[in-house]
């Protein structure tokens, strides 16, 4: 069997560049809570949704405007340009607990990781995907954020060890963590194979791990006492500050990236990343990558019938069986996808870019999990 181990070290000549502001924004909301109506006038940093999970944090607008036109998918902010800003709050004179837990939520910080205690804190700054340097960007010119990030981490989680997972041969240090050199080739920079090389155990108890990116986030929480209103980008191999919200079609513009008919545009990386529906999208929090994919440059991905080649199941990393589960999802037999490991999938996406019959295998997966989740959801209320 020949495996492609895809590189994940990137090269670095510049720094994070800073978007050119948006005249418009395009906040994606759907399955939110929404707190803002059309008409409203926002200030930025004002919540305009927030998640029904107690752990996931609340989504804020990114710029001063108004608001004009709200539906299921998303709202859209007409920027005014103006400057102001919601009041900081003093994130670090809180002590760790309840209190500190739901502010950190409502400032949009992902708290799930950060809540109770842990006796080893894994921070994985490998690159999330080939092509996908944030990272790496980040350790280089985000040491004060990771650092105040760590601090907080490290106060909500009281972990007894804390480890900086880091490509081989890397010289980077963290206060407070152990640096731990690992084989920079994906899919080894998933959070699952990370704290595997990291503990040697599969799916160790009493463990967390955080990657560099949701560390950085929270240190700067940390540092301004504002809400979390941009991501950092690898667009066209340079890392960009985008504000959450702005559109594909502004960033496109902006870079002078061509797209022509029939291209895939897609948000994230390009094994695990999500094809956009419309250059009028918006920027979720979590994207950290815009790649664009020629129509004449790979096959596009069709509902054909599963060959029985057996490649997913070889390259799957966490030993499943994708091309079962697909076809278990075809035809909503959701429970009996459970049964061929289901719910031990990573969302690498290797058996999707691997499949020769160019099946939707990682969507066919992430459509079954959401409808399990939506059912036990139904049966608990």
């Amino acid at each position: 069997m020949f495996k492609i181990r895809y590189s994940l070290d990137c090269e670095l000549d510049n720094g994070i560049t800073d978007i050119k502001p948006p005249q418009e924004l395009n906040v994606q909301v759907r399955n939110l809570v929404l707190k803002a109506k059309k008409g409203g006038v926002l200030t930025k940093g004002d919540i305009v949704a927030e998640h029904p999970s107690s752990m996931l944090g609340a989504h804020h607008v990114a710029s001063c405007g108004k608001v004009t036109a709200v539906n299921y998918h998303s709202l859209t902010v007409k920027c005014s340009g103006e400057e102001d800003t919601v009041e900081p709050v003093d994130v670090r004179s809180m002590n760790a607990g309840a209190e500190l837990l739901r502010t950190l939520r409502g400032l949009g910080v992902d708290v799930s990781q950060l809540s109770g205690k842990a006796e080893t804190l894994v921070i994985n700054g490998l690159n999330p995907e080939p092509g996908v340097s944030v990272a790496q960007q980040i350790l280089r010119d985000g040491r004060e954020e990771l650092h105040e990030g760590l601090c907080l981490a490290r106060e909500l989680i009281s972990p007894a060890r804390t480890f900086l997972a880091v490509s081989q041969g890397e010289t980077i240090t963290l206060p407070g963590a152990e640096t731990v050199g690992l084989r920079a080739r994906y899919p080894y920079s998933l959070d699952p194979l990370v704290v595997r090389a990291v503990t040697g155990k599969e799916f160790p108890e009493h463990t967390r791990v955080i990657d560099v990116m949701a560390l950085y986030a929270l240190g700067r929480v940390a540092l301004t006492g504002l809400p979390v209103t941009d991501t950092i980008m690898t667009i066209s191999g340079r890392n960009y500050r985008v504000p959450i919200g702005t559109t594909i079609n502004h960033l496109l513009n902006v870079l002078n990236i061509k797209v022509e008919s029939g291209d895939t545009v897609v948000l994230g990386g390009p094994f695990r990343g999500e094809a956009i529906y419309s250059l009028y999208d918006g920027v979720k929090k979590g994207d950290y990558g815009l790649f664009v994919t020629s129509s004449k440059a790979i096959p596009a991905v069709q509902d054909a019938a599963c060959i029985n080649c057996g490649e997913c199941v070889l390259q799957c990393p966490a030993r499943v069986q994708p091309h079962l589960i697909s076809r278990c999802v075809e035809y909503e037999l959701f429970d009996q996808a459970e049964k061929y490991g289901l719910n031990s999938c990573f969302e690498c996406g290797l058996c999707a870019f691997n499949c020769f019959a160019r099946r939707p295998l990682l969507q066919y997966i992430r459509f079954a999990k959401t409808q399990l989740r939506t059912k036990a959801e139904a049966t608990q209320a």
